[in-house]
């Protein structure tokens, strides 16, 4: 599964990759809230305040063989 954080106001991607509860291996990114603190919990591009209140986080699944031929 993949996930995706962005800004909940200017919709910057924060963050882009496996999804973070599901990491059992190399935890160098602990939760969400580690990643807004990578940014000082301000976005970079609009300045708004960034909280898991004020950002958007998008998760998909992987498509499998089975989902691809539909």
């Amino acid at each position: 599964m993949t996930e995706k954080i962005y800004c909940g106001k200017c919709n910057m991607m924060l963050y882009f990759g496996e999804e973070i509860k599901r990491r059992l291996y190399m935890r160098a990114i602990p939760s969400e809230e580690t990643v807004l603190g990578y940014y000082k919990n301000v976005c970079p591009k609009c300045g708004n305040s960034l909280s898991l209140n004020t950002v958007k986080i998008e998760t998909k699944g992987r498509k499998t063989w089975l989902t691809a031929q539909k």
